[in-house]
């Protein structure tokens, strides 16, 4: 007879971690942030710590995990190369694309230009994303916020959509 606490802890080792959840940390003075403890464990292993970092869609950055991001170039490859408007796109995304893997202690270098970019000077909010993690100066998320309210009939028609 197997005891249920080792059964648990068995059926926990086979459970599928994703990007929740919303944390504050600052950038040292080489620019390192912290990746969240709870977002290197999410990290399948498969990864070898290692994420890619680019532009986000809102004037923020965004973290994939290897294997995300190799989905991301799969369906930017199907787009193919003749249309301007896809060109463009394409470029646009992985042109500040770079591989970072985060150091012993989670640390992972931020490059300068998409610093600037999502005006990011010392303090970031770390967003997990499910599949994906945004990092965000908080004044940029603030009035993001602000701006883009979601109304409760929005919130509602959104969340029949997916079986919420």
């Amino acid at each position: 007879m197997i005891p249920i606490f080792l059964c648990a802890m068995t059926s926990m080792k086979n459970l599928k971690l994703s990007f929740t959840g919303e944390y504050l940390n600052s950038l040292d003075q080489k620019h390192r942030l912290s990746v969240p403890v709870k977002f290197r464990k999410a990290l399948d292993p498969i990864n070898d710590r290692t994420f890619v970092i680019t532009r986000g869609f809102d004037t923020c950055l965004i973290l994939y995990p290897v294997t995300e991001w190799n989905r991301v170039e799969e369906e930017l490859s199907q787009l193919g190369s003749i249309r301007g408007k896809y060109r463009n796109f394409v470029r646009s995304v992985v042109r500040h694309a770079t591989y970072l893997q985060y150091d012993s202690q989670g640390r992972i270098p931020i490059p300068d230009g998409l610093l600037e970019f999502a005006s990011i000077k010392k303090d970031v909010n770390v967003i997990g994303m499910i599949n994906k993690i945004e990092l965000w100066a908080p004044q940029i998320l603030e009035s993001q916020d602000s701006s883009s309210e979601i109304t409760v009939a929005d919130f509602e028609d959104l969340a029949n959509e997916i079986n919420f």
